[in-house]
């Protein structure tokens, strides 16, 4: 007896040390991109995972919908000013953008006008089709056409050094800042219809981080409540970002988990009422399954620092493994006619059940060799889960087992088991049923079984939200930020150089009616090779002036405004232009969402439009080395 309380008091002490340690260390992730896989080959599979860990992750756009644009704009005022005074917000995000940056003319120009040589065309080769006399006279005469228009002053004062309108155009192309479907209207973001001003926010932690998240976007909606209150309008709200989509598989994969645990509890007690007449006994199972789940929960913190929501629901599921160590035990202790002490009941089986976890443990072991962080997790779950189970059987179920009789119905059904292993009075055949229950299954479900190696399976979205989530898109960017073109180099301007290939394909595709268009960095930022080139064959051509020249003229230009053109195209070339250049410029929220860092690479996205031929496009991009589509 003394001898069993030493082994109670052993086992309540790991139980306690495991659940103290599981209490202060539990952090759960529900990052889908642990089951994609770690593999440096798979480059695809790698931009996806830093993508969805990323900036593009991290930023929510948020629509302040109201009645009229008068009413949008004030509210999102007040909706700002709310956001960036309450904490939770403030001290959780690294940028809120309500329209476009301060300054952003006036750094454009004065990044871009020293370099529009550079930017009159997308590589070398374009330049002469740019330069001929036909295009010359288009341009002077589209120049004479926009100066007549009433917002001509910029114009006026750009033209002089650019009469081929080489910044007005490019400036046009970035003027929406991050979407396609914005307007500008008293220096804040509006949709096209006018109907809700934009908010785009980028928190500091990853979007898969719920603990950091769950309090966050209860601030914004708080704020939000507040705004509609303090303005009497009628306001609407809707968001957009991954940080939802993962908040809600939490609460899918905490409402998986207690369905299991119930269901497999309440299993278990019915069994044990049942057989054994006592609901005391099913009690009894709870501390072998308590000390598995929190042997597989300690060992995956100890080791990962945080556990995925699928390992926490795979590991609810292994209750139907390590509960047959406790129902193996009490059925023999309960069932068996010779009168035994637990713990020679235990001794007896032992064997068994060693045999049984080991072949368990090495099933799942299988699994640490994957290339999958989350299946290698699970691995780890299991064989930590599975070892725990075994040892909380041996030193826990001996002292709490229960002497007490079986019931009629527990004694009818080892009756007939019995009779069946014997062969007595034809009743073997009955053992064959099941076999034949199971076989009778396999052949009917067979014929129906897919195989199904998307990722993308694992993740159940929830329609309501993909459906308010695509709205907001549509909306703002008119850009898909599901369906990416990753760039990827050893370095930056590496990867910039194959970006510029990206630029070209992508060009190629928006032509052959295979994408509904595309924005790439490589428009406001080429490679500095690319530059120097474009710059090199403008400034080559020793006929542009005269030619240009003529081409004003007949258009009834005076030449001599256009002196600063002439005098840039004999003057040196200045610097390239640089990433640290756009990042050190209120045009940086321009640039930010197109630059991923990878582990060891640097990457540089392209958003695409309404992918068309999903095949043909990945066929051009195979051409070019380092470019790959990601399906987020």
């Amino acid at each position: 007896m003394a001898g069993e309380m030493r082994a109670l008091a052993v086992g309540a002490l790991v139980f306690l040390v495991l659940g103290a340690f599981v209490t202060l260390r539990m952090s759960v992730t529900t990052d889908i991109t642990q089951f994609l896989p770690s593999s440096d080959a798979e480059r695809d599979y790698t931009a996806a995972r830093q993508l969805a860990t990323g900036e593009l992750s991290r930023t929510m756009v948020l629509l302040v919908g109201a009645d009229s644009t008068a009413d949008a704009l004030r509210a999102s005022r007040d909706f700002e000013v709310g956001l960036r005074a309450d904490a939770r917000v403030a001290d959780a995000i690294s940028f809120l953008d309500a329209g476009p940056p301060q300054n952003i003319e006036e750094a454009f120009w004065r990044i871009y006008g020293p370099r529009k040589f550079s930017f009159l065309a997308d590589r070398a080769e374009a330049v002469p089709a740019r330069l001929t006399d036909a295009a010359l006279h288009r341009a002077a005469a589209d120049l004479k056409e926009q100066l007549a228009l009433p917002l001509s002053g910029l114009l006026s004062r750009v033209a002089p050094e650019d009469p081929t309108l080489v910044l007005p155009g490019l400036f046009k192309q970035l003027a929406g800042g991050r979407g396609e479907g914005l307007q500008v209207v008293d220096g804040r973001f509006v949709t096209a219809d006018g109907k809700a001003a934009v908010l785009f926010v980028g928190t500091r932690a990853a979007a898969v981080d719920t603990d950091a998240q769950r309090p966050f976007l209860e601030a914004v909606r708080e704020v939000f409540k507040r705004t509609v209150v303090a303005t009497g309008l009628r306001l609407s709200l809707h968001e957009s970002g991954m940080n939802r989509f993962a908040m809600r598989s939490e609460s899918s994969i905490k409402a998986d988990i207690e369905r299991v645990s119930v269901g497999s509890l309440l299993g278990v007690l019915l069994f044990f009422g049942l057989l054994f007449g006592s609901p005391r006994l099913a009690i009894m199972v709870v501390p072998v399954l308590g000390a598995g789940f929190l042997s597989g929960t300690a060992a995956c913190l100890w080791l990962f620092g945080s556990i995925h929501g699928l390992t926490l629901a795979f590991g609810a599921a292994l209750i139907g493994v390590s509960v047959d160590y406790a129902v193996h035990f009490h059925c023999h202790h309960v069932l068996v006619r010779a009168h035994k002490s637990p713990r020679e009941t235990l001794h007896g089986i032992l064997r068994g059940l060693s045999l049984s976890g080991a072949t368990t443990v090495v099933g799942f072991l299988a699994l640490a060799i994957s290339a999958f962080p989350g299946l290698r997790e699970m691995a780890v779950f299991a064989t930590a889960g599975i070892a725990g189970a075994l040892l909380a059987t041996v030193l826990l179920l001996p002292g709490l087992a229960l002497d007490r009789p079986p019931t009629r119905l527990g004694l009818w059904i080892l009756t007939r088991i019995e009779a069946a292993l014997a062969g007595r009075h034809g009743q073997r055949r009955w053992l064959a049923l099941p076999i034949l229950v199971v076989a009778a299954l396999a052949a009917v479900g067979l014929p129906s079984v897919r195989w199904n190696d998307s990722i993308a399976a694992l993740n159940q979205v929830d329609p309501v939200l993909a459906a308010e989530d695509e709205a907001v898109q549509s909306r703002v960017t008119g850009y898909q930020k599901r369906r990416l073109v990753v760039a990827l180099g050893a370095d930056r301007q590496a990867a910039l150089r194959v970006n510029d290939h990206v630029a070209e394909v992508l060009g190629v595709a928006e032509r052959d009616g295979l994408i509904g268009g595309a924005r790439t960095l490589a428009t406001m930022l080429p490679s500095i090779e690319r530059q120097q080139a474009v710059d090199a064959a403008v400034r080559s051509n020793s006929e542009l002036w005269p030619r240009m020249r003529d081409a004003l003229v007949k258009e009834d230009f005076r030449a001599e405004a256009f002196e600063p053109f002439r005098q840039a195209l004999d003057e040196e070339p200045p610097p390239p232009l640089r990433y640290e250049d756009l990042m050190a410029s209120p045009l940086s929220s321009l640039v930010r969402p197109f630059i991923v860092s990878m582990d060891d690479e640097f990457g540089v996205v392209s958003f695409v439009g309404e992918l068309r031929d999903e095949e043909r496009l990945r066929e051009l991009l195979g051409e070019v080395e380092g470019a790959c589509l990601v399906d987020i």
